[in-house]
């Protein structure tokens, strides 16, 4: 099941993720698993203490629709202009998956099958893992994306 969602996060947490990402000398690493693509996250909460990551880890851990699964954690992804990501489904185990996008920038969304989600600030999707086929397009224009990415099972 797919459920396309909008104004989902505080708007002052939607701000102080965006004012995070565009600190110098952050700890961004490149995505394990996705080496071969321009994406890099941050997600390592013990070196982010006091945060508007920490912040977000809270908010999402406290999400009382999802108190019957156990929560993975975020990750806060920054993609590259030449992003794309093809048609794939998620792991098996990830039950929920739960991604917004933080900023109004022109960049492909997601693509379920015949249902796109479109990219655009503090609007994203929550997407109850049954194997759904999805991807990001190679389009254009595209000039990066910044989003919160959150797992439970």
């Amino acid at each position: 099941m797919l459920i396309e969602v909008v104004n989902f996060l505080p708007e002052r947490l939607v701000d102080d993720l965006v004012i995070l990402s565009q600190q110098p000398d952050l700890p961004w690493v490149q995505q394990e698993l996705q080496e071969q693509l321009p994406r890099r996250k941050l997600s390592e909460i013990s070196t982010m203490l006091d945060t508007a990551l920490e912040t977000a880890h809270n908010h999402f851990a406290g999400l009382k629709q999802f108190d019957h699964l156990e929560f993975q954690g975020i990750t806060l992804w920054q993609d590259q202009p030449t992003f794309y990501m093809p048609d794939h489904v998620d792991n098996a185990q990830v039950q929920v998956a739960v991604q917004i996008y933080l900023d109004d920038r022109a960049s492909p969304g997601t693509q379920f099958a015949d249902r796109q989600i479109a990219y655009g600030r503090n609007r994203g999707y929550i997407l109850y893992n049954e194997q759904e086929v999805h991807g990001v397009p190679n389009v254009t224009p595209h000039q990066g994306r910044l989003s919160i990415y959150s797992l439970y099972k």
